[in-house]
């Protein structure tokens, strides 16, 4: 892999060792859900952090949505009911049980995506089917017709579980975004804005919470979680760490350890197209299934480039964008990203320059399966808590 020193900006153009008590184990690994509905169920975890499940609930909605585009099961107007499954990042296969729905999303032959082993994270399954498949995903065709693994609001099939966004459940204005579930105890997720109002984009550890205040706690610093436009998208294991402190990716590495599903398991090339599925350029990658532990450069292998959070007192990172990106739909816009280690920042609220170095290849590696185009620029991080809770 070519390392490169470059600073970076970001300009984000956006479209309109515990484990969970009830931690499944799917018994068919070509299967995508549970064969019947079923109520939704909120983890425990008495000594976090935990495992989060690989396959099943981390988490359960506590509103309700109404459906943006046409989808393989909702139609615009649809309502997205409360106490919806919230699952983590990972899709469990794609089979001839998967026929008609593969060749919904444009495949012609079905067969080149069908993946029985699972575990593969949103952003590169689809990634991979776009490849696999010389199709665009996601996409818009029309007007009002979605295209994709998972409908605009973040969610899928008949018994709806959302594994990403939640763009139905919440408004992009004011300060902190609003809550949309609860993944544990009194614990809540949140929509991706720390203040969108300040542009401001949460700096999240490893299981994709932090500290901080909430509009459930405007005064109060208590951890919880927030929807992310990268890997693991909802979260990747169960906080904070002991000690309420931040978890960093070999902890949440630590408690996946399984050789058969886990962050044991030996990594593999993936062959999948940029852009989040969106682009067009063949990219390799070395991914290792059912980890749901990702790093700064968004990938789940060794070694380790630690999330940013974990070195900083800073809670957000400011990015110069649009509202509105869902779905990662490349074509219409470009995912926000974390800023990489070492860049620093201003205790006044102000921006501060500094120069970051990370190693990538051509198009970025990861990165670029989650639409993330970067150019030489500056990342600015905002410091301390956001001026609108």
């Amino acid at each position: 892999m070519e390392k490169i020193m470059f600073a970076l900006v970001v300009t984000i153009a956006l479209l309109p060792g515990n484990t969970c008590t009830n931690a499944p184990t799917p018994s068919a690994p070509d299967r995508r859900l549970p064969p019947a509905a079923s109520a939704c169920e909120i983890p425990t975890c008495a000594s976090p952090p935990c495992a989060a499940n690989l396959v099943g609930d981390v988490g359960c909605t506590t509103v309700s949505g109404t459906e943006k585009y046409n989808n393989e099961q909702k139609s615009v107007g649809g309502t997205v009911a409360t106490n919806a499954h919230i699952f983590g990042p990972f899709e469990a296969g794609f089979s001839s049980s998967q026929q008609s729905i593969i060749e919904g999303w444009g495949c012609t032959d079905a067969s080149v995506a069908y993946d029985t082993a699972g575990g593969l994270d949103l952003g590169i399954a689809t990634a991979k089917v776009a490849k696999a498949c010389n199709i665009v995903l996601p996409r818009v065709e029309g007007t009002n017709q979605w295209k994709a693994i998972v409908g605009y609001c973040g969610g899928h099939t008949s018994d709806y579980h959302f594994h990403r966004d939640f763009a139905c459940l919440y408004l992009e204005q004011g300060g902190h975004s609003t809550a949309v579930g609860t993944i544990v105890g009194t614990q809540k997720i949140y929509g991706k804005w720390e203040d969108f109002d300040n542009r401001l984009l949460p700096l999240l550890d490893a299981c994709g919470g932090h500290f901080g205040p909430t509009p459930d706690s405007p005064s109060t610093s208590v951890y919880h979680y927030h929807a992310q436009d990268r890997a693991p998208w909802t979260v990747g294991c169960l906080g904070p760490g002991a000690g309420n402190t931040l978890v960093s990716v070999a902890t949440c590495r630590a408690l996946y350890t399984s050789t058969s599903k886990g962050c044991g398991v030996t990594p593999e090339t993936m062959q999948i197209k940029s852009g989040g599925g969106t682009g067009s350029a063949d990219l390799s990658v070395s991914y290792t299934r059912w980890c749901p532990c990702f790093d700064a450069e968004d990938k789940n292998v060794l070694p380790i480039v630690e999330l940013p959070a974990l070195s900083t007192t800073s809670i957000s990172y400011t990015a110069t964008i649009v509202a509105g990106n869902f779905g990662g739909l490349a074509s219409a816009g470009i995912s926000s990203s974390v800023p990489v280690a070492g860049t620093t920042s201003s205790s006044s609220g102000t921006t501060s320059s500094g120069s970051a170095s990370s190693a990538h290849s051509a198009l970025v590696g990861q990165q670029a399966k989650f639409g993330v185009l970067f150019v030489a620029m500056i990342f600015a991080i905002t410091v301390g808590l956001p001026a609108s809770p």
